[in-house]
C-alpha cells in the first residue's frame, strides 16, 4: 500500500456517502446535486491512481454531472442544446480515451462514460436510477479489474442504494397499482 492508494480510498469513501445521499433523492435537480459532490471527491481520489482512463472517466463525469444539472434546471431549454451537448461530451470521451489508450480499461471508461451521460440528462429521476443501476454494475467491475476496492466498494453500496431508491421511492403501491413518482 503506497499513500497514493490510501489517500484514493479516503477520498472514495467521501464520495460514497454522498453517492448514497444522491440515490435517495425524490427529485433530479438534488440527486444531481449530489452526485456532483460524489463525482467530485472520486475523481480527486483517481488522480492519485494515475489510470488514465480512470481520470478521464471521472473528469468527464464532472463536466457531464455539471451540464445535466443546468438541464434540470432549465427543464424549457432547447432540446437540440441537450442532445448536442450529449453528444459532445460523447465524442470527448471516445476522443480522450483513444488518445491516452493504454489498455481495455479504457473500453470501460467508454462504455460507463456514455452511460452515466445517457442517464444523467434524462428528466426523471426514476429513470436516472434505472440506467444508473446498469452503469453500477459496470463500474464495479472496472473498479475491481483497476484494484481499488474503495471505489468497488462506492459503486456496490451506489447499487444497492439506487435499487432501494427504486423501491422506496419510485414504486409507491397505491391500492393496486403501482404509480412512477416524477
Amino acid at each position: 500500500m503506497t499513500w497514493q492508494w490510501i489517500t484514493n480510498q479516503v477520498f472514495a469513501f467521501v464520495g460514497l456517502v454522498f453517492v448514497v445521499i444522491s440515490y435517495q433523492q425524490k427529485d433530479s435537480k438534488r440527486l444531481l446535486i449530489y452526485r456532483n459532490l460524489a463525482t467530485l471527491f472520486i475523481f480527486i481520489g483517481l488522480c492519485f491512481l494515475g489510470n488514465v482512463s480512470a481520470i478521464i472517466f471521472c473528469g468527464t463525469g464532472i463536466i457531464r454531472n455539471l451540464i445535466s444539472l443546468y438541464f434540470a434546471y432549465k427543464p424549457n431549454a432547447k432540446t437540440i442544446l441537450k442532445y448536442t451537448s450529449s453528444s459532445i461530451l460523447i465524442l470527448l470521451i471516445i476522443l480522450l480515451n483513444l488518445i491516452y489508450w493504454k489498455n481495455y480499461f479504457n473500453l470501460f471508461s467508454i462504455v460507463i462514460g456514455i452511460l452515466a451521460i445517457i442517464a444523467l440528462m434524462q428528466k426523471k429521476a426514476f429513470t436516472i436510477r434505472k440506467i444508473s443501476v446498469i452503469g453500477e454494475i459496470l463500474a464495479i467491475i472496472y473498479y475491481a479489474l483497476l484494484l481499488s476496492p474503495g471505489n468497488v466498494i462506492i459503486e456496490l453500496v451506489g447499487l444497492i442504494s439506487a435499487i432501494i431508491g427504486i423501491i422506496r421511492v419510485d414504486l409507491k403501491k397505491e391500492g393496486n397499482d403501482i404509480s412512477i413518482s416524477k
